[in-house]
């Protein structure tokens, strides 16, 4: 029997269809040439885009940012409704006003609700406040015999251990963070202990800032005596517009009354400037990174930026006595940051939060200062009018 193989052969395409073929390949294929003729088409498409885009970003976290300000403005007026008239206990400052868990604004803000560590302007590279270095590195033994329900123990007239330990109905103390690095021999100097309670105690539970306070805010004025210099505790203590005791200490809304302006031209809080790094890495912290100025600097001689020292025997009267040497000089603003595209987002004491433009783009905000080798003014432009931002060396009478 003949087994008979049928070879099937494939017919060959008909011509036309492989000309179809043919143009249909034609069609999808791209050359080199026309490809980067699309990635360059693209590249400008988006570098047109990227300036409106980062535009639309900034202007979303100054938004944010003047947000946040509106909030703690309304915290700090309900502190002052709820304390005497009183906007806050101090400066975020452990060396000059005491315990920053009890004592100053971030506290008595944190204190009743309002969590202001999570209330950081988003366009501020500095994510911490220059305070974190003292409370990380400062070694606090001289501070160890205080007692903080006795202010006759307090160094320099500051509360440095916060409140007083409390027991509850399970036998545990409640203590400030603040006052067990001091009163714990382990923890008076600089080691992994304090920088893990720092983390966990204070930076966790909110008590921290990005902005920069007003010296009105958390000083008012500053106290002088009869040769117009500034009167002080003496015995080693700071003599200077940045010390508690060498002013009238903070804000009471009875000041913001007395004095002669609005209280919309009054700054409280504002972006704050990088004034410090981190001198220790701790938590999720890197060593290094910036950390922003607690509060603005006082009044300072124009344009040198120096204190005031009233030369001996000087009358109070006359256009040299002392009187007209104080009228003279004027606030410190640089701690104020323009970090919004020039701008600089800054509470006023009437609840309103203000833009202020760097118009010569030196970074600062010009107050009437000199420009001037030692303040870094690029020239003499008054950025922040007096008319409209009060720079006087104090809103209580001397």
């Amino acid at each position: 029997m003949k087994i008979s193989a049928r070879v099937t052969r494939q017919k060959p395409l008909s011509r036309d269809i492989r000309e179809a073929v043919t143009k249909s390949l034609s069609r999808r294929a791209i050359t080199l040439v026309e490809m980067l003729t699309v990635i360059v088409v693209i590249s400008i498409l988006l570098a047109l885009l990227m300036p409106a885009l980062n535009s639309a970003r900034e202007a979303s976290r100054q938004t944010n940012c003047s947000s946040n300000l509106r909030q703690i403005g309304v915290a700090l007026l309900a502190h002052a409704q709820a304390h005497k008239g009183l906007l806050c206990t101090g400066a975020f400052d452990w060396q000059r006003d005491g315990s920053v868990t009890s004592i100053g604004w971030v506290a008595d803000l944190v204190r009743s609700g309002t969590p202001v560590g999570q209330m950081l302007c988003p366009s501020n590279e500095a994510l911490l406040s220059e305070t974190y270095n003292d409370l990380l590195n400062l070694d606090v033994s001289s501070w160890a015999s205080e007692q903080p329900g006795n202010p006759s123990t307090w160094t320099c007239g500051i509360n440095h251990k916060g409140r007083v330990p409390e027991t509850l109905p399970d036998g545990t103390q409640r203590r400030d963070p603040c006052e067990q690095i001091i009163s714990t021999e382990s923890l008076q100097t600089p080691g992994a202990a304090r920088d893990e309670l720092v983390f966990q105690a204070i930076f966790r539970q909110h008590f921290n800032t990005n902005y920069t306070a007003s010296w009105y805010l958390v000083r008012t004025g500053v106290k002088l005596g009869s040769d117009g210099n500034l009167q002080g505790l003496g015995g080693g203590c700071e003599t200077s517009p940045l010390a508690r005791a060498c002013t009238f200490g903070p804000l009471h809304l009875d000041r913001l009354s007395s004095v002669d302006v609005s209280s919309s031209f009054i700054p409280l809080l504002g972006d704050g400037r990088v004034s410090q790094y981190l001198e220790r890495a701790f938590g999720d912290f890197k060593q290094s990174i910036p950390l922003v100025l607690a509060y603005t600097r006082g009044p300072v001689v124009n344009p040198s930026m120096d204190y005031l020292t009233v030369p001996p025997n000087t009358a109070r009267e006359g256009p040299n006595g002392w009187w007209a040497l104080w009228n003279r000089t004027l606030q410190d603003y640089r701690g104020f940051a323009p970090l919004h595209r020039g701008f600089a987002n800054i509470l006023m004491a009437d609840g309103s939060v203000r833009s202020w433009k760097d118009e010569n783009n030196d970074a600062y905000l010009n107050n009437g200062f000199q420009a001037d080798p030692a303040n870094g003014f690029a020239d003499s432009t008054v950025e922040l009018p007096p008319e409209d931002f009060v720079s006087v060396p104090s809103l209580s009478r001397f």
